[in-house]
């Protein structure tokens, strides 16, 4: 009986790191939700789907794209925050982004470590890719797609292995996806890249291959794309991600658009988990397969174009690694360790450590009895200016810093509409006006009357403040250490 007992309670391995990254993700909540403006505009979307019933098709929150076709392909993320926050808060949505973020890579060892047979290494490679992506940690929908990603993975894995996986799985979880998050195209270039490698060997070399594996690759690719354009937009998610993708002049202002700069220590894991499999790529190629590496190669280099993509390297790359490990497992200071694990978690059954501590650490963040606080930081958002428009509104549009457009517009739309938000433009157009007022260039006073502007509020320390200031027919009607509210005389 007390072997029973013990079996069922000792964590395993997938259980602290599902603990590690849990309480991790809880100690960075904050941070999280004041990194950039996105999650205001979610739950004010998810608001009005839940109050009108219907998923908005055009743009109704920033009003010189009023009336605009908008693609909501992350309506159902929407609502899941908003039903969230609704009843337990910001602490919500943070235990959320916990229980994903560990969920996708403890998903990952536990699928691996089972397959392989193989612990250690790929504990190792497994945090590392946490680790990596941890600067996406932040409470947005993308959350939703890493966990996707990973089971998308461990399921295309076994198909090109020949298992019979029902292929059905496929195009019902696109569905799913697709309205969750624009990022589903991650799942479809998985599946494409697997494809791309049976093809390789079909032509190449003929004697590894099964007729019927690349035939059922080939079919959950095209029902999975088929899947994807049953959304409330159809087609649209893909026309407005390759717009978004192919404006130049949005990717050169993005942050996160452009290529990692591995000159900031921010980006050195990332570097470092790339040396790293260049060194376990020399030794061990010949473990991985042709669809293997055209997945480990395609997603290396997003991650190298782009800085967001790395949180999608970070879930692939620890997944194809780990095939090249079985050395290292053997080698002489590792296998003795892996044989006493693997006698100890072969007697371990329980989730009860994940179970209870999920559940206990939720009650007590709800609940405010004790940890951290969560909120919207005054710091970052305009938070006690947003409460004097509360109880001071004022007539007019209204021109706002871009990252403050989702939470201005949560807590007054539809009384007042904003200028821009971090959402809204996918094609730059919106964008380079915003830039033009706010760097003082040529014609920025001609977008102010153009839109008929009657407030502005902007950081204190904006260029565009301090010269509204000195002009006669713009005054101050609130000012404090983040925000500064000017409106037209």
């Amino acid at each position: 009986m007390k072997t029973k007992i013990s079996a069922s309670i000792l964590p395993r391995l997938q259980d602290v790191l599902f603990l590690s990254i849990f309480l991790a993700v809880l100690a960075l909540g904050q941070r999280m939700i004041n990194m950039d403006g996105d999650l205001p505009r979610h739950l004010l979307t998810g608001k009005l789907i839940l109050q009108t019933g219907t998923i908005p098709t055009t743009e109704l929150f920033v009003y010189p794209y009023e009336g605009r076709v908008y693609v909501s392909h992350e309506w159902l993320a929407d609502i899941v925050f908003y039903l969230i926050y609704n009843y337990v808060g910001l602490a919500g949505i943070v235990i959320l982004s916990a229980i994903l973020l560990a969920s996708t890579f403890s998903l990952l060892y536990a699928s691996l470590a089972s397959r392989l047979d193989i612990r250690i290494p790929v504990l190792f490679l497994v945090a590392w890719g946490a680790a990596t992506t941890s600067l996406h940690w932040i409470t947005r929908p993308h959350l939703f797609s890493m966990l996707l990603l990973a089971v998308w993975l461990v399921l295309t894995d076994r198909l090109a292995r020949g298992e019979k996986i029902p292929l059905w799985y496929f195009p019902v979880i696109m569905v799913i996806w697709s309205n969750f998050h624009g990022e589903f195209i991650a799942g479809i270039l998985v599946t494409a890249a697997y494809a791309a490698g049976w093809t390789w060997d079909y032509l190449f070399d003929r004697e590894k291959i099964k007729l019927e594996t690349g035939r059922r690759i080939w079919f959950g690719l095209l029902f999975s794309a088929l899947a994807s354009l049953i959304n409330p937009a159809g087609f649209r998610p893909w026309i407005a991600m390759f717009s978004f993708v192919k404006s130049i002049y949005l990717m050169s202002r993005m942050y996160e658009a452009n290529s990692p700069d591995f000159h900031q220590p921010q980006f050195l894991v990332l570097l470092g988990l790339l040396a790293f499999s260049i060194v376990l790529l020399s030794v061990k190629a010949d473990k991985l397969s042709k669809g293997q590496a055209f997945l480990l190669a395609g997603f290396s280099a997003m991650s190298l174009m782009a800085a967001r993509n790395i949180h999608l390297y970070g879930v692939v790359a620890p997944f194809v690694l780990s095939e090249t490990t079985g050395a290292i497992a053997g080698s002489g200071l590792i296998e003795p360790l892996e044989n006493i694990l693997r006698r100890i978690e072969n007697r371990l059954k329980g989730v009860v450590w994940p179970v209870i501590t999920v559940l206990a650490i939720g009650a007590i963040l709800i609940g405010g009895k004790a940890g951290p606080t969560y909120s919207f930081s005054p710091s970052f958002f305009p938070v006690d200016a947003v409460r004097w428009l509360e109880s001071h509104p004022q007539e007019g549009r209204m021109f706002n810093n871009l990252d403050w457009g989702g939470y201005i517009a949560f807590y007054l739309w539809p009384q007042q509409t904003i200028f821009a938000d971090s959402m809204a433009d996918v094609t730059g157009e919106l964008t380079q006006k915003f830039e033009t007022v706010v760097t003082l260039a040529d014609g920025w006073e001609e977008i102010l009357g153009k839109y008929q502007v009657q407030l502005v509020i902007m950081p204190e320390d904006s260029e565009l403040v301090r010269q509204l200031e000195s002009q006669a027919d713009w005054q101050v009607i609130y000012a404090d250490s983040t925000t500064v509210i000017l409106q037209r005389r």
